[in-house]
């Protein structure tokens, strides 16, 4: 029986990479729920809004300037891709909103 080599302390992926990948794919599923056309702000902090510190998608997403608000006269706030965004999801083969 052939035994398994165990990777080397620094190959393995820690609970941060971890965290870290799960956050970065969950920022792509952000982006694409909020697709081509502005959404109102109440709904995607309904929708993504998290108490849990340890996938914080939507202020990563803002804070890596992903998301682009405005106030639109007769509907309010409303939250759409940036073109930032909008590279991102181009530079991971994701379809992209714009």
């Amino acid at each position: 029986m052939a035994r398994r080599s165990r990777p080397a302390p620094s190959e393995r992926a820690t609970p941060r990479d971890e965290r870290e990948a799960t956050v970065d794919a969950l920022v792509l599923d952000l982006l694409e729920w909020l697709g081509p056309d502005p959404r109102p702000y109440t709904e995607v902090l309904e929708a993504w809004r998290t108490s849990c510190p340890r996938l914080p998608v939507w202020e990563d997403a803002n804070d890596r300037g992903f998301i682009a608000r405005q106030h639109e006269a007769g509907r309010g706030a409303l939250v759409s891709v940036s073109a930032a965004g909008a590279e991102h999801l181009r530079q991971h083969h994701r379809a992209s909103p714009r």
